[in-house]
């Protein structure tokens, strides 16, 4: 299903045209009939031979309407581009043409329309005229079709040209979450609110709650119309209108979305965008200029920031607005109906610095959508790792890093690039390889990086013996022998626990700065055993005071403290905080106030 569009400048005939083709007067509003011209957007449809309906949207021609004009185009499959035979291309015709362009509307046909009131050799002059426009806007040559919506003449031709660029078209998809950008909205007495739009993504049935964005109020629909049917189930892409249960009609307007999924539209102030002016000499866009800014079917006030990166600017808007991955948006002069220029969201929500650099770095090498067609791809490509959601996700992923030779790895659900391991490795062996190394549970709660790659890491650099763990850190093996990487303080402490032999050390016998931490170090590189009471042992007096307690000892023999206390000539003080460090190796087990050898 899809739906078509008019555009052209003010009485070209663009209303006349749709209702030769659909036999429907679009023009809903008793002003519209009454001054002959559209001012809001009008809706029709007809059907293709096979019974297919295709919606057809009629825009005002008018300038002072040109953000209704914007509103209309968003959704459209392909656009009909109406110029006067008897006017040939006017400055509307040029803006409208420039609004498809910049929205990306695909397939256009421009219809010569009123040919009825020109001869031939004016018909061909004008014809001419015309092609020259269209290749300088959309470069590339555009079927012309000369009608008369009085006479009949190319009325026929018109709409099948259309059929047949309609059947060209991939067919629309359904298997996505369902959304529509809200146009028109008003009550029904004994309804409630209904809102109309353009159905894109994904199908909507009866009973479906529905998200109004950017508010987040959640709706159940009760009925929907399409094509003055009432249907119990709607397809992308059609016009529909909803009724809509526990929403009142001042909670929702034109440029709101109403979707099934809320979380595939980011409701942000602030985005990242890339864009250009349609016309530097004439309407030019300055840095730190506020400027209108139309999305969807909406149009809102915002400040624009060049980057230094050319093509890019932040976008301050005064509200909140919901946009999808990539959209298109235009700019118009505030209080004005100039378009200035063009752009496409990039990126939602507030950024700094580093990160725009580093955002504008990869869209000059992969820019989108030539290159990034996806969300998904550009955040694998700024954060080196994607954990996909569905294997579409992982499927684009892959085939975009297969086609630009980038290696990639597999960690459970999450696609990493190699580049970004190798980094993440060198980081996790410069943390290692400090004084003390790293606590294990440290490393893992750090960062945003997923659990499983960091886990993944650890795992490779035990097997490749760039790092070791010891109990719960990690640390460098160099760090395991000799006096590698010791402080002046720390060679005092061995010195001092050297002197002190079995006897062991406080903290509160260390008088200098930072012995605590000093300790700590000393204790990852297993140098020294810290007991309970800040006491410290060397880690050979430990050991030697462990083999006296255990020696001539059977596993599963216990033995008391004060037994203990004897072998050893430790006070109670140290002797149970001893025992406790024994009992947390696995040396001992406690009994009562007796321990037992394991």
């Amino acid at each position: 299903m899809h739906i078509i569009g008019t555009a052209g400048h003010v009485d070209h005939g663009k209303t006349a045209l749709i209702q030769a083709l659909t036999g429907i007067n679009a023009d809903r509003l008793p002003e519209e009939k009454k001054r002959g011209m559209t001012i809001d957007l009008g809706f029709a449809h007809f059907e293709t031979p096979e019974g297919e309906a295709v919606g057809v949207i009629d825009v005002p021609g008018h300038e002072r309407f040109i953000r209704n004009m914007v509103a209309g185009a968003w959704s459209l499959s392909c656009a009909v581009l109406v110029v006067a035979g008897n006017e040939g291309w006017m400055q509307q015709t040029d803006d409208h043409a420039r609004v498809l362009e910049a929205m990306g509307i695909g397939e256009v046909i421009c219809a010569l329309t009123k040919v009825d009131t020109i001869d031939d050799e004016f018909r061909e002059l004008v014809s001419e005229l015309v092609q020259e426009n269209l290749v300088r806007i959309f470069r590339k040559e555009i079927s012309i079709i000369p009608v008369s919506s009085l006479t009949g003449e190319g009325i026929d031709t018109l709409r099948a040209a259309l059929v047949e660029v309609l059947r060209r078209m991939p067919a629309s998809k359904t298997g996505g979450s369902a959304f529509f950008h809200v146009d028109r909205v008003f009550t029904i007495k004994g309804s409630g609110t209904v809102v109309t739009g353009s159905l894109a993504g994904g199908e909507l049935s009866e009973g479906d709650e529905i998200s109004i964005l950017p508010g987040g109020l959640t709706a159940k629909i009760r009925g929907i119309q399409s094509y003055y049917s009432s249907l119990k189930t709607a397809y992308p892409v059609s016009r529909v209108a909803c009724n809509l249960q526990g929403i009142k009609k001042e909670e929702v307007s034109r440029g709101c979305v109403a979707a099934r999924d809320p979380a595939d539209f980011s409701c942000e102030r602030e985005f990242i965008i890339q864009w250009e002016a349609l016309d530097e000499s004439r309407r030019a866009i300055r840095n730190h200029m506020e400027l209108e800014i139309a999305s969807g079917t909406g149009h809102y006030i915002g400040t624009i920031h060049f980057l230094k990166t050319e093509g890019f600017a932040r976008i301050v808007l005064n509200e909140k607005i919901p946009v999808g991955s990539f959209d298109p948006c235009l700019f118009i002069q505030q209080g004005g109906y100039h378009i200035l220029g063009k752009g496409r969201f990039i990126w939602a929500g507030e950024t700094d610095r580093h990160f725009r650099i580093r955002l504008a770095e990869i869209l000059k090498d992969y820019p989108v959508p030539e290159a990034i067609s996806d969300e998904a791809v550009l955040r694998f490509m700024l954060k080196g790792w994607f954990t996909y959601a569905s294997g579409a996700q992982k499927r684009t992923i892959k085939q975009f890093a297969a086609t630009r030779s980038l290696k990639t790895r597999e960690v459970q659900s999450t696609v990493v690039l190699e580049d970004f391991l190798l980094k993440e490795a060198d980081r996790l062996t410069r943390l290692c390889s400090k004084p003390g190394g790293a606590g294990k549970a440290e490393y893992l709660q750090s960062g945003d990086i997923p659990l499983e790659i960091k886990e993944y890491l650890i795992d490779r650099g035990l097997t490749t013996y760039r790092i070791v763990q010891k109990d719960r850190i990690l640390i460098s093996p160099e760090q395991l022998d000799g006096d590698y990487g010791l402080s002046p303080l720390a060679k005092k402490i061995m010195n001092m626990l050297e002197k002190q032999k079995n006897a062991g050390l406080q903290l509160k016998e260390i008088p200098d700065p930072g012995a605590r931490s000093e300790l700590r170090n000393l204790a990852r590189m297993e140098k020294v055993v810290a007991l309970e009471g800040d006491i410290y042992f060397s880690r050979e007096s430990f050991d030697a005071l462990a083999r006296v307690i255990l020696e001539g000892l059977d596993a599963g023999t216990s033995f008391s403290i004060p037994e203990a206390k004897e072998k050893t000539g430790l006070t109670r003080r140290y002797m149970i905080p001893f025992l406790n460090k024994m009992e947390e190796k696995g040396l001992v087990r406690r009994d009562g106030d007796s321990r037992v050898v394991c």
